[in-house]
């Protein structure tokens, strides 16, 4: 059986056992920061990572600092993206892994005022994976989130005018860096809010682009026609639900999925922006007792798991729509959760400071780790060969990795 081992920045050998006896140890390096141009050894925070397509490195981006590039196997610090970004968020890798794309902070010029009021501006920027070069990227281009099309040489990113006036959809062909097509929704969102979430149709017809509406805390929903050709999009589909709008997955079939504060899980169309129904836990109530906080959606979308603050994981097949099992096991809210791309493994991380690793067919535990950090996010790589998670207590963040092995280790009873 195949189990993660750990490794610590301080190189300290841990543990991780199962109930069967087996078990795994390994060490390596990750880091609780990273680390800021000419102020080598400095922690700034990690605010988002991703693992290239190969598992041998992991990319962290940092509100405070550019994007790095780290050794899966060392934990060594590989390479600083540069130019003169004050942080890097919504990183992804796109046009066969030869350019990293991501936003970073418009607002240079870090004073009292924009500390007190936090730098929310951003500005689409692009580099050479290779080379940590930027590319020169002509006028200023405003973004607040983004994604990558099927075809990897294109993104789409959204951007709102000026106290939130309107929100313009852009696809930017990263080949040509250019724009080549772009919508506009000619009315405020929210409470003049900034789209933070970003999705793409299955087969990129719809564009999702969902905020937090500050005067009273839902989620809305805005959805274009990626097909149109007319700029302003007059009447585009919209949805509030009571949740956070992160907590989405997109569906086959033009459908979208959003866990909910009071534990529900809520299907709707992206055709129609309307709710068409819900799935439901055995005692035919919410899906969850408490609200959820996160959602995985297997790469064939046949099989969604969900995290909730009730503790528990519910693993549901999508042929059915109906739940298979329960993952019970941390000891406090499930904040984060993958799902391995051949459907074998289910990895979770909790405010219990644990990550768990689970078997997806049969819903048994295969085998934790502690990390002594509140737990937000988690992958794994293709292969299965590597996990990486972050974590954060009392402000700190730690970028933890696993490194799974097979490896058998029988137990020996002495008399």
């Amino acid at each position: 059986m195949d189990c993660p081992t750990v490794s610590q920045v301080q190189n300290v050998r841990t543990v991780m056992m199962n109930q069967g006896g087996q078990h795994m140890v390994s060490y390596g390096s990750t880091s609780s920061g990273a680390v800021t141009p000419g102020a080598a050894g400095d922690e700034v925070r990690v605010d988002c990572c991703f693992m290239t397509g190969d598992g041998a490195s992991v990319v962290t981006g940092s509100s405070l600092g550019p994007p790095q590039v780290w050794d899966m196997q060392t934990g060594e610090l590989l390479r600083i993206m540069k130019g003169d970004t004050v942080g890097s968020t919504n990183l992804h890798l796109a046009c066969n892994d030869r350019l990293l794309v991501g936003a970073v902070h418009a607002d240079l010029i870090i004073n009292e005022f924009s500390t007190r009021k936090g730098v929310t501006n951003k500005k689409l920027q692009i580099w050479d994976f290779v080379t940590g070069k930027p590319l020169e990227m002509g006028k200023e281009e405003t973004c607040s989130a983004l994604c990558v099309m099927s075809d990897p040489d294109k993104v789409v990113f959204a951007r709102s005018e000026q106290f939130g006036n309107a929100t313009n959809i852009i696809v930017w062909d990263l080949l040509g860096n250019q724009p080549i097509k772009e919508m506009r929704y000619d009315a405020p969102v929210g409470n003049n809010d900034y789209i933070s979430y970003l999705a793409l149709s299955q087969n990129d017809r719809y564009c999702v682009a969902g905020f937090t509406n500050t005067f009273d805390n839902y989620a809305e929903f805005v959805t274009f026609d990626v097909t149109l050709t007319s700029i302003n999009i007059t009447e585009p589909n919209l949805l509030r639900l009571d949740a956070n709008p992160d907590c989405t997955v997109i569906l086959p079939r033009d459908e979208a999925v959003t866990g909910l504060r009071n534990g529900d899980l809520v299907i709707w169309s992206l055709r129609t922006g309307q709710s068409s129904r819900q799935l439901l836990s055995g005692s035919g109530a919410h899906a969850h007792s408490r609200e959820i906080k996160a959602l995985a959606i297997s790469e064939d979308s046949r099989y969604l798991v969900s995290a909730s603050a009730d503790g528990t994981l519910k693993v549901w097949d999508m042929t059915s729509e109906r739940q298979i099992h329960t993952l019970s096991g941390h000891g406090d809210e499930v904040w984060c959760v993958a799902i391995s791309p051949d459907n074998d493994i289910v990895v979770s991380g909790s405010r219990d400071g644990s990550i768990r690793l689970w078997r997806l067919k049969n819903g048994s535990e295969i085998c934790t780790f502690t990390t002594g950090v509140d737990v937000f996010y988690v992958t794994m790589s293709h292969d299965k060969g590597t996990i990486v998670a972050l974590g954060d207590k009392f402000g700190a963040r730690k970028l933890i990795m696993l490194q799974v092995v097979r490896t058998k280790i029988r137990r020996q009873i002495s008399s």
